[in-house]
């Protein structure tokens, strides 16, 4: 008789892991099927002991063991991956059968008997590939030529399942036998065959996946790429969502395969490896940047009649409807209440009085409040509170927040073909894929667009970024990081002659230096030197943990058991108070004991691990 403990492969279970009891000797790395409450799960084997070895915890447990339901298939996980897992769970906070559920699709579950590890022996290397799109493109056909004819197959992970359709298009030609694409858009028969094919084709082939294990059901994977590094569609979903991206380096670690990090621009996290020698380049990283890009001022005497649009964004609006020819994209990006307060005497921004970031109106605990979201400043405002203009004193001061509605009423009057894409109006992905159809095969027009038209643009002869200011309102440290990230990737969809419109009031902000410079390496210096002045990440995890209606005393005691470590807690109104922790980054990757100990005190609170939002 033995005892197993089990992950239930399955999301929102209550318990991480479970035990139960087995006649059969099963081994760490085995799927079975467990009950719980007479439904029936799919379950990892976590660890297996003798039953006569644990007679003192039986007789003592609060509950009755329950029998395995059946085997279902042995060393269903290699202990290579098995210890890739193991890490990534622990590493991210994660109980293990969440991750391997995530990783694992839903549908694949019948076809697959196991995994594999690597045939070959190669030894793992992190290596990067900042280049243009086109570029990297480039660099990838020749990777596929020569796995092939090392008879080695390749992966090449995407953030979205719209960069894999696009990257099928040119990776595919003269090979379509041999690639494959796996992905949730998939319907249960497409993702089946896909499967099928994987599994079976002798001859080596190409997977372009979302993050997932799929791949590894082949045995002969030699290189895995990571593309569009830097994008953070590589988080998963919900309020405890995690980064994919170390999770699949771990797996190429075991796995002993070679791992490529490709991008535009490069994460901090791949710019700091290479600092340290941990990664190495393939060819000397492009760091000459070629957006063609104009900042425009929307105050002084750039001010126009219109509250969205500068006087140059008018004219090359106005020259598209009388020539009757080219396409513009308009992107609006709408987040929080109100993202943006002006003065309507000087048209400054009211900003932060300590780091000049844009205060941000929210609704906090029943009351208006400011809040900054680079610093934590707050202003609460009641029937005492009076704003003034930092600039000019005066008190005249106007909440704006542009949204796609509001552009789509100002452009209506000039009669130019519009077409909107946004969560309200195109909410499910074919209509937005029809919209943007119509946009492409219209002769001219005016595209507007939150972040879910970027994703599927793939070349327009203008890009207008209506308001940049309001994306320094987003909750979250790495903003100058995806600003910067967003701009250059919007730099390579403008067609030759064009160019990228950011509008803005905050002219001094550095970012617009960065994005103006024509160099990336000032930008990537600067910003490695805030994130460790400030004990940010790649240099520091930063643990969020979310408590609600939490004690004093109990907030004590969470403090004193945390120490050395950097504490800040943060009062987020209606009873709920938000924890951050700061440990070095080496310290939390290398030592067990730490990630152990923190997920101990903070499980109250649901801890993430360098959460994208901080605030939210």
């Amino acid at each position: 008789m033995y005892i197993v403990n089990v992950a239930p492969l399955h999301a929102g279970l209550p318990h991480d892991t479970l035990s139960y009891f087995s006649k059969d000797k099963l081994e760490v790395g085995d799927l079975c099927e467990i009950s719980i409450r007479k439904t029936s799960y799919r379950a990892l084997v976590l660890s297996v002991s003798e039953a006569r070895h644990e007679k003192q915890s039986i007789r003592h447990a609060d509950f009755s063991f329950k029998k395995i339901n059946k085997i279902l298939y042995k060393q269903f996980i290699p202990k290579e991956i098995w210890l890739a897992l193991d890490y990534s769970s622990s590493f991210n906070l994660q109980p293990l059968g969440k991750l391997i559920y995530d990783l694992i699709p839903e549908k694949s579950f019948n076809q697959i008997k196991y995994f594999h590890k690597n045939n070959f022996q190669k030894k793992f290397e992190l290596e990067l590939l900042q280049q243009s799109y086109k570029e990297r493109i480039v660099r990838y056909k020749t990777l596929i030529r020569e796995s092939f004819a090392k008879k080695q197959s390749l992966v090449i992970y995407f953030p979205t399942v719209t960069d894999i359709e696009y990257a099928y298009k040119e990776l595919s030609k003269g090979i379509e036998d041999y690639v494959f694409c796996y992905h949730s858009s998939l319907t249960e028969k497409q993702a089946g065959v896909a499967l099928d094919e994987i599994i079976k084709k002798h001859h080596p082939v190409l997977i372009l996946n979302t993050p997932s294990l799929i791949p590894f059901v082949r045995n002969d994977i030699g290189l895995c790429i990571i593309e569009r590094e830097s994008s953070f569609y590589y988080f998963s979903y919900g309020e405890n969502g995690y980064d994919m991206r170390p999770v699949i380096k771990r797996l190429c670690q075991n796995l002993e395969i070679p791992c490529i990090l490709g991008a535009h621009t490069l994460s901090l996290e791949a710019q700091l490896a290479y600092k340290r020698k941990d990664a190495f380049e393939i060819v000397p990283l492009q760091m000459r940047n070629d957006t063609p890009l104009s900042i425009i001022r929307m105050d002084g005497e750039n001010k126009s009649i219109s509250p969205y649009l500068s006087k140059e964004s008018l004219k090359i609006i106005h020259t598209t409807k009388l020539e009757k020819k080219g396409h513009i994209y308009l992107y609006a990006h709408r987040k929080g209440m109100y993202p943006t307060t002006i003065c309507s005497d000087c048209s400054a921004l009211f900003t932060c009085q300590k780091c000049n970031r844009p205060f941000v109106l929210h609704k906090i605990g029943g009351f208006r409040t400011y809040v900054c979201h680079k610093c934590e400043n707050i202003i609460r405002l009641d029937d005492d509170t009076t704003l003034t203009c930092r600039n000019c004193g005066g008190w005249r001061l106007e909440t704006l927040g542009i949204s796609t509605g509001g552009i789509e009423a100002e452009l209506e009057r000039l009669g130019i073909p519009l077409f909107i894409i946004d969560g309200e109006r195109t909410n499910t992905k074919n209509k937005a894929k029809k919209v943007y159809r119509d946009f492409k095969e219209s002769s001219f027009g005016v595209l507007i667009g939150t972040e879910m038209a970027h994703n599927l643009i793939e070349d327009v002869d203008e890009i207008i970024v209506l308001s940049l200011d309001s994306l320094f309102s987003l909750p979250e440290y790495k903003t100058d990081e995806k600003i910067f990230n967003l701009v250059n990737e919007m730099g390579e969809k403008v067609r030759e002659g064009g160019k990228v419109i950011l509008q803005t009031r905050m002219h001094n902000t550095p970012i617009l230096k960065y994005l103006s410079s024509h160099t990336f390496a000032d930008f990537y210096k600067d910003q490695l030197n805030e994130r460790d002045e400030f004990l940010l990440p790649p240099y520091y995890v930063v643990i969020k943990s979310t408590f609600e209606n939490l004690s004093n005393i109990l907030k004590t005691r969470i403090e004193q058991e945390l120490e050395p470590y950097i504490v800040e807690w943060f009062e987020a109104g209606r009873g709920v108070t938000l924890l951050f922790i700061h440990i070095n980054q080496t310290e939390w990757e290398n030592n067990p004991n730490t990630r152990e100990r923190i997920k101990l005190i903070t499980q109250l609170g649901k801890p993430v691990v360098n959460p994208l939002y901080f605030f939210i």
